[in-house]
């Protein structure tokens, strides 16, 4: 045996053992805990201070004396601009001048006219030498009023030419200097000379923009952190001040602007310093989390299940028995099996499902986003409306006091509330239709003297729903708007994370906007090496996790898929390019579904390959 053969033998031993090594798939594993789950908005914004004050003098001259300077801290009084008074002090002096030469004519007119009403009196002077000393007495009366006038508004810009602080803050521009001379600010509109600018900066805000689909979670009040280039590691908090109601169009992307105000004591912040501001838009404190990696829609059964090494088959049953069959997870999973087997591009991504390849995989793929059927709730009927030539329940409209009245009544009679939540353990479980929940559930209503209908309105309006609207498909359904299961709200789930929202019943308005609704998903949990698939109802959820409202207890393990799709596309990858490599004994072998299927990678990886292993294939 030469040299040459025994390199080739040591290559293709080499690549057998890595392709080994390589087909060993990890499926990371983490526990269910509680912890405090926050969703936010976040934008970038800047600081400015609240209310800035344009300084400008009354009076006009030149400057001699200007003691401030820009970031001064000023009290109210304190002194900024002192104008030259040589000017006003000799108006002041002649003013004073006149005022008292007035008042001796005044003296003098007011002797005259008495000695004239006397003589008058006597009959030795006429009435017209009377009268004319009664007019000299009347001008003088005036000439003195117009002088004092005169004195006072001498006076008046004689203090006008020292020029205070009229309220506490800090110099944050000056536009003049000493020795420069300004115009009097009081002649017209927008006249005078700016001396400085001068704000309150122990409260700031923060003018950020908050993008149209996070605007309908804000809302005045919430709190919200702000955190600034210069102190990275200092977030300041702060509370929403006001939204304003007029959008700004940027790039063709339509924000709101939206104004904290912050707290700045200590003086850190300064105008103009940019921020990345986080808005609390909803918190739970102690929730049962699960991570969003570990949820999965109800059309990644097939891809799912096989890459757990499980039967579909088998997963669907077991979710059908707990209740997920007739939420959308058996239509969905019909979606996307029918995506899997219709061509090219059908194949699964991690979390979506179905791609532009066929018509079966773009309506039925994502719980059949052409609205065959709407996906239902637990026990209020069909949400949303007759979709698609579905009937659906119309309840009628239920105002507060309606419901506050089922409320208070069904809490004297706890034992009707017991009998309404077996009914709806029942109907999840299977063990009860939906049909025969509601003949039940309006027996034990009539039994507590309740309109059953009211009664069911206002349950179904208490998880969320809207009533009154089943005829006309209102929003909030489950699965989207108007039936599209497509549709998803941003606070509901990360679409990068890949779960794609499970039978989402959040619709539109989702955070700050009326009750959190909640939605459903599938988990795999993990115990003794064994997978179990499970129909968990989710409600808040971020980036990260999402809460559990039931579905899941504290501790259980949940297989994190998302790891795991992306070690298997990375595996169909290599798998395809060693088929291209063209060495014998190393190529995979097609599955018997050809081009489209969802291969043993998952997460769609086989339908873009067109290869992959198909379920029972080798």
């Amino acid at each position: 045996m030469n040299s040459k053969t025994i390199l080739v033998l040591a290559a293709l031993t080499a690549v057998a053992c890595s392709r080994k090594k390589d087909q060993a798939l990890t499926i990371p594993v983490e526990q269910v805990k509680r912890q405090t789950i926050v969703v936010d908005a976040e934008a970038t914004g800047v600081v400015e201070p609240i209310n800035v004050i344009e300084v400008k003098a009354k009076s006009s001259g030149q400057i001699v004396a200007m003691p401030v300077e820009t970031g001064t801290l000023l009290k109210p009084g304190d002194l900024l601009v002192q104008l030259d008074t040589r000017d006003t002090r000799n108006s002041y002096a002649q003013a004073k001048a006149d005022l008292d030469a007035a008042l001796i004519k005044l003296r003098v007119s007011k002797a005259a006219r008495d000695r004239a009403a006397q003589l008058f009196k006597e009959r030795i002077i006429t009435s017209a030498e009377n009268e004319a000393a009664e007019v000299d007495y009347g001008n003088s009366q005036a000439t003195v009023l117009r002088n004092r006038a005169a004195l006072d508004l001498r006076a008046q810009s004689l203090e006008e030419a020292t020029v205070r602080a009229p309220v506490g803050g800090t110099v944050i521009e000056k536009s003049v200097a000493v020795g420069q001379v300004i115009a009097s600010g009081t002649g017209s509109f927008g006249a005078g000379t700016t001396i400085l600018k001068m704000a309150d900066l122990t409260k700031v805000r923060v003018r950020t923009l908050v993008n149209e689909t996070d605007i309908g979670k804000v809302r005045a009040g919430l709190p919200a952190t702000v955190t600034v280039d210069a102190f990275p590691d200092r977030p300041f908090t702060g509370t929403v001040e006001k939204i304003e109601p007029q959008a700004i169009v940027q790039q063709s992307v339509t924000m709101f602007p939206v104004l904290v105000s912050i707290d700045n004591l200590s003086g850190l912040l300064m105008p103009g310093m940019n921020g990345e501001v986080s808005i609390e838009v909803e918190r739970r404190d102690n929730a049962l989390a699960v991570p969003n990696d570990a949820v999965r829609s109800p059309s990644e059964i097939i891809s799912v299940a096989t890459l757990l090494g499980l039967n579909p088959d088998s997963v669907r049953a077991q979710l059908a028995s707990q209740g997920g069959g007739r939420g959308g997870f058996q239509r969905g999973a019909r979606g996307a099996q029918n995506a899997s087997q219709s061509g090219p591009g059908g194949g699964l991504t991690s979390g979506a499902a179905g791609g532009p390849g066929s018509a079966s995989g773009r309506q039925q793929a994502g719980g059949e986003q052409g609205g065959v059927e709407q996906r239902r709730s637990d026990g209020g009927g069909q949400v949303g409306g007759p979709v698609g030539g579905q009937g659906g329940f119309n309840f009628p409209d239920v105002t507060d006091a309606q419901c506050k009245a089922v409320t208070d009544t069904l809490a004297k009679h706890p034992d009707a509330q017991k009998q309404l939540a077996d009914l709806r353990t029942r109907m999840r479980s299977g063990e009860l239709d939906r049909q025969a929940m509601q003949a039940e559930g309006q027996k034990i209503y009539a039994s507590v003297k309740l309109d059953p209908a009211v009664a069911r309105a206002c349950a179904f309006r208490n998880r969320g729903g809207q009533g009154g609207q089943g005829a006309q498909g209102g929003q909030g359904s489950e699965g989207g708007r108007g039936g599209q299961g497509g549709q998803r709200n941003r606070g509901g789930q990360d679409v990068a994370s890949g779960a794609s929202g499970a039978g989402e019943e959040s619709g539109r308005g989702g955070f700050g906007g009326g009750a959190q609704r909640s939605r459903r998903g599938m988990v795999f949990t993990v115990k003794d090496g064994k997978y179990t698939p499970k129909v968990v109802r989710l409600g808040v959820s971020n980036y990260d996790v999402s809460e559990v409202i039931s579905g899941l207890n504290e501790g259980d393990s949940v297989a994190i898929l998302n790891v795991a799709a992306m070690q298997a596309r990375q595996q169909a990858d290599l798998d395809q390019a060693r088929n291209r490599s063209g060495v014998p004994g190393l190529q995979r072998q097609q599955g018997t579904g050809g081009p489209g299927g969802a291969g043993a990678g998952g997460a769609g990886a086989a339908g873009r390959t067109g290869g992959g292993q198909r379920p029972g294939g080798n």
